[in-house]
């Protein structure tokens, strides 16, 4: 209990920590609630989460800090599967272990953009506002698709300190009431969500490599 508390004060610093260069984002999509979470659906106790795979999302990235401009892919699309362990709550603020990934892609040419996978990443209310949070310190990381990669500079890739948010607003629980049951377990409800997050740009390990071999070769001219 103690240790998980303490494990999301560290995702809240490492998110205002952070200074991004790659920055992702889209906004909640029209048409009705797309994030569902089904209770008991991952397990005993452990609430299902996933996303409409059909709604159509403009998703944006900003590489403004980088002189990269922007990339905006019109018809996006997202597979998302959370894990939610029961949650408490403790002086107002309730959290709750989450672990799972989710997958943007291009549906224009089935080519993955960005996915983000975590093992440890959490649940946060506070005040009637929810929010899961993940951070590269509790395990989270991001990959590359192709569609991103062929608009990255040519060496260069997502560094190692990266985070995420998706905000959930407008709740529907099914029944009425309150998102728990007894133990803290998620109930069904239905949510809009909006994503953000970032990462900065690091050499590439190949791009390292041969920069590394070009410094031998340099040294030894000089010998």
């Amino acid at each position: 209990m103690k240790t998980f508390i303490v494990s999301v004060a560290g995702l809240c610093m490492a998110a205002g920590a952070a200074q991004a260069s790659i920055a992702f984002s889209f906004a909640d999509p029209a048409g009705g609630r797309q994030m569902s979470n089904v209770k008991d659906g991952a397990g005993a106790g452990i609430g299902l989460m996933t996303y409409d795979t059909t709604a159509a999302l403009t998703f944006i990235v900003d590489g403004s800090d980088e002189s990269l401009g922007s990339l905006t892919f019109t018809n996006a699309r997202m597979e998302l599967r959370f894990e939610m362990s029961p949650a408490v709550t403790l002086a107002g603020i309730t959290t709750a272990p989450v672990a799972g990934g989710f997958r943007i892609y291009n549906a224009d040419t089935g080519n993955d953009i960005l996915t983000g996978a975590s093992r440890d990443g959490a649940y946060v209310r506070i005040a009637g506002t929810n929010s899961i949070l993940f951070s590269t310190p509790d395990g989270f990381t991001y990959a590359a698709g192709p569609d991103l990669t062929s608009w990255l500079p040519s060496g260069e890739t997502l560094a190692p300190d990266q985070e995420a948010v998706f905000t959930l607003t407008d709740v529907l629980v099914a029944g009425g009431g309150s998102m728990f049951a007894a133990g803290g377990v998620f109930k069904d409800f239905t949510a809009n969500a909006s994503f953000s997050g970032n990462s900065q740009l690091v050499p590439a390990p190949g791009a390292l490599a041969l920069a590394g071999i070009g410094g031998v070769l340099v040294a030894r001219r000089r010998r």
